[in-house]
Protein backbone atom coordinates (compact mmCIF):
# COMPACT_ATOMS: atom_id res chain seq x y z
CA UNK A 1 0.00 0.00 0.00
CA UNK A 2 2.24 3.14 -1.11
CA UNK A 3 0.59 6.43 0.09
CA UNK A 4 3.18 8.51 -1.79
CA UNK A 5 1.10 9.47 -4.77
CA UNK A 6 -2.57 9.50 -2.96
CA UNK A 7 -4.00 12.82 -3.80
CA UNK A 8 -7.50 11.85 -3.45
CA UNK A 9 -7.68 12.93 0.19
CA UNK A 10 -7.90 16.28 1.44
CA UNK A 11 -4.55 17.54 3.21
CA UNK A 12 -5.48 18.52 6.62
CA UNK A 13 -2.73 17.39 8.49
CA UNK A 14 0.56 19.37 9.58
CA UNK A 15 4.02 18.32 10.13
CA UNK A 16 6.67 21.00 11.42
CA UNK A 17 10.75 20.24 11.91
CA UNK A 18 13.62 22.09 12.66
CA UNK A 19 16.50 21.89 10.02
CA UNK A 20 19.78 23.15 9.97
CA UNK A 21 20.81 25.45 7.24
CA UNK A 22 22.86 22.55 4.94
CA UNK A 23 20.18 19.96 5.36
CA UNK A 24 17.49 22.74 4.32
CA UNK A 25 19.82 23.39 1.43
CA UNK A 26 20.27 19.53 0.77
CA UNK A 27 16.57 18.88 0.74
CA UNK A 28 15.15 21.87 -1.74
CA UNK A 29 18.02 21.28 -3.96
CA UNK A 30 16.90 17.44 -4.06
CA UNK A 31 13.51 18.54 -5.18
CA UNK A 32 14.65 20.74 -7.14
CA UNK A 33 16.79 18.32 -9.21
CA UNK A 34 13.25 16.16 -9.27
CA UNK A 35 10.91 18.72 -10.36
CA UNK A 36 8.85 18.58 -7.28
CA UNK A 37 7.28 20.94 -5.04
CA UNK A 38 9.37 20.85 -1.56
CA UNK A 39 5.91 19.58 -0.08
CA UNK A 40 5.96 16.89 -2.40
CA UNK A 41 9.45 15.85 -2.06
CA UNK A 42 9.63 15.88 1.55
CA UNK A 43 6.29 13.94 1.93
CA UNK A 44 7.24 11.18 -0.41
CA UNK A 45 10.39 10.73 0.95
CA UNK A 46 8.83 10.18 4.27
CA UNK A 47 6.32 8.39 3.56
CA UNK A 48 8.82 5.57 1.69
CA UNK A 49 10.88 5.51 4.25
CA UNK A 50 7.60 5.01 6.72
CA UNK A 51 6.15 2.19 4.64
CA UNK A 52 9.85 0.54 4.24
CA UNK A 53 10.40 1.03 8.14
CA UNK A 54 7.02 -0.54 8.83
CA UNK A 55 7.02 -3.39 5.93
CA UNK A 56 8.54 -6.09 8.21
CA UNK A 57 6.41 -5.32 11.26
CA UNK A 58 2.87 -5.87 9.71
CA UNK A 59 0.14 -8.36 10.90
CA UNK A 60 -0.22 -10.72 7.54
CA UNK A 61 -3.64 -12.36 7.86
CA UNK A 62 -4.35 -15.73 5.69
CA UNK A 63 -7.74 -17.67 5.75
CA UNK A 64 -8.68 -20.87 6.15
CA UNK A 65 -7.20 -22.05 2.75
CA UNK A 66 -4.62 -19.83 2.56
CA UNK A 67 -3.38 -21.01 6.48
CA UNK A 68 -3.46 -24.54 5.10
CA UNK A 69 -1.68 -24.11 2.05
CA UNK A 70 1.26 -21.79 3.72
CA UNK A 71 1.81 -24.81 6.90
CA UNK A 72 2.02 -27.14 4.19
CA UNK A 73 5.17 -25.30 2.33
CA UNK A 74 6.56 -24.92 5.64
CA UNK A 75 6.12 -28.70 6.38
CA UNK A 76 7.81 -30.01 3.44
CA UNK A 77 11.09 -31.33 3.46
CA UNK A 78 13.88 -29.25 2.21
CA UNK A 79 15.54 -30.01 -0.97
CA UNK A 80 19.27 -29.55 -1.90
CA UNK A 81 19.93 -26.94 -4.49
CA UNK A 82 23.16 -28.51 -5.83
CA UNK A 83 24.81 -24.72 -8.18
CA UNK A 84 23.10 -22.99 -4.33
CA UNK A 85 25.53 -25.71 -2.26
CA UNK A 86 28.47 -24.63 -4.85
CA UNK A 87 27.94 -21.12 -4.70
CA UNK A 88 27.46 -20.57 -0.96
CA UNK A 89 30.38 -22.88 -0.51
CA UNK A 90 32.85 -20.51 -2.65
CA UNK A 91 34.97 -17.90 -0.49
CA UNK A 92 33.15 -14.32 -0.84
CA UNK A 93 35.36 -12.22 -3.56
CA UNK A 94 36.21 -9.89 -0.71
CA UNK A 95 37.88 -12.79 1.25
CA UNK A 96 39.99 -14.21 -2.05
CA UNK A 97 43.77 -13.94 -1.53
CA UNK A 98 44.37 -11.67 -5.16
Amino acid sequence: MTLAHDTGQRKDARLAMRLTPDQDTLIRDAAAVTGQSLTDFVTTAAIVQAENTLADRRVFRLDDSAWTEFLAILDRPAVRIEALSTLLAEPAPWDKNS
